[in-house]
This record gives structure tokens, sequence and C-alpha cells, in this order.
């Protein structure tokens, strides 16, 4: 495995790692940011759209971690740059499913408490600048609720003919007092942390298309949702999703077509609103 530094990625050729491919070659002098623009968006200032499926876990303090729901999503993400920084937003729209039947989960029995819940089906967003060196920048328009979000954007590891973009995010919000006359259950307590890991790969003879072919491999650690009635019970839950980028909303799956269709109209054609 090779791990390159920012000089190194930046100014080797890649003919040692792929004999006589000019394209490898070529790909020296994108930058770690401009290859995660690339995989992640497209270079040329088109969405990248992304059909992500897979499972989400919990896991209670001192037991063992269970499947809870099949995942199934799609997300747009505009992500530019700008004089050698990023710029990245996003919007997605998820759904849970029963593991066992693959049908929507409205209802639900927590299987770690045994308690009747209404799972929320999430529109969720996000909005991040990097710097040149793929740090996130402080935005001063976050929300006041938001005490920290640190991450960046990693060198790319390139194994043969293979490239890996990574980026992590680790956010830390203030959620203050629980609402009075609310569920206690439902508070997972004052301050939460929200950790992302999203992995992006490409073929590097790729990397200078229009539209980059890649992959998505996404993780997290987080606490309960509030729906789970958990309240401040010891443990963590993580997603563990596999996605991939979509030419246009022509190729979202047919199911997850419909169920968009039905739960969120008007989302495919105007996402940003």
């Amino acid at each position: 495995m090779l791990n390159f530094d920012r000089r190194t990625f930046c100014v080797s050729s890649l003919s040692s790692l792929i004999a006589g491919s000019v394209a490898a070659r070529e790909a020296t002098d994108l930058s770690p940011n401009q290859v995660y623009v690339a995989l992640r968006g497209n270079l040329n200032g088109d969405d990248g759209i992304y059909y992500y499926t897979g499972t989400y876990w919990g896991k209670p303090s001192g037991e063992i971690a269970r499947p809870l729901f099949r995942v199934h999503g799609i997300g747009f993400n505009a992500v530019i740059m700008d004089k050698g920084r990023v710029k990245q937003k996003l919007i997605e729209c998820g759904f849970w499913f029963h593991p066992d039947t693959d049908t929507l989960a409205d209802d639900w029995i927590n299987p770690m408490n045994g308690l009747q819940c209404k799972p929320r089906h999430y529109k969720s967003s996000q909005e991040v600048s990097f710097d040149e060196n793929g740090l996130v920048e402080r935005n001063k328009d976050w929300p006041s609720r938001v005490l920290s979000i640190n991450g960046k954007i990693k060198v790319p590891i390139i194994i043969g003919d293979v490239i890996w973009s990574q980026e992590n995010l680790i956010t830390k919000i203030n959620q203050g007092e629980p609402a009075e006359n609310s569920d206690p259950l439902s508070y997972t307590g004052p301050v939460i942390s929200l950790n992302s890991l999203a992995t992006y790969k490409a073929f590097v003879s790729d990397l200078y298309k229009d539209f980059v072919p890649s992959t998505l491999h996404f993780q997290s650690l987080s606490p309960w949702y509030p729906w789970m009635r958990m309240g401040q019970r010891a443990g963590v839950c993580s997603f563990e999703l596999i996605g991939i980028k979509l030419k246009n909303i022509s190729e979202i799956p047919e199911d997850l077509y419909k169920v968009l269709r039905e739960r969120r109209p008007g989302f495919i054609e105007n996402p940003w609103l």
C-alpha cells in the first residue's frame, strides 16, 4: 500500500504504480482537493448524485451490536473548487426499512428496550468549506449550538490503478435542556458528537473525465436518535453504507424512486428547495 504525502502526490509520476499508463501520469497534477471534487461531485461543476444503501447498527454499552434498519437514500452533492478551496453542499433524503421484510419502517419496536417507536425518515443537509490544505474552515454562519466542526479531506491513497479519497468530519453540538413536558426518553443529553467518515473510490484513468464513475463507503458514529426512545443510556449507533454516483436521476433505483415520489414529492426535480 502506498500513501503519498501532499508534495509527493502532486509532483511524483504515477507511472511507477501503473506502468505505461498515460492517464496515470497526467493525474499527478490534480491536488488532493481536486481529486475529492472529481470523485464526490464533478470537476465541471455538475452536482454529484449518489444512491446509497446499507445497514444502521445500534450498540448499547456492554452489549453486542445489532442491525436495526436497512437504509436506502439519495444525496445531491454540489462540490466546487474556489482558488484551491473546496465548497461543499449536500442535500439528501433517506428512508428506514425493516431489515427482515425490507418494508418501510413507519412503526418500529426498538429491540434494545422493547418500546414502540415512530422512526422519522430524514431529509438532511450539510454545508462546509475546506481550505487549500483540506482542513475544515470555521463558518461564522453556523448556528450557535454548533460547538465545533473538525475535519479534513485526506491525501488520496493509490493502489495499482485505483484511487481513494477520504473526508472526515467530527461535529460537536449543544442540545440544551429538553423541552417542557417532552418525552424524557427522547432526550439524549446536553451535548452530542457526530462522526462522519466517507471514502470515495475511482479508477485513476477516469480522473479527467467530466463524469468520474465512483463509489462510496460511509461509516458514522453517533448517539441515539430521539425517536428511538433510548434516553441517555450509554451506547452508539453507526451507519454502514455503500453507494454509487449516478449520471442522472433516471438511474435512481425504481423502488427508491417510487418512495421518493410518495414521501418527498418534488425533491428529485428541485432538491435544493
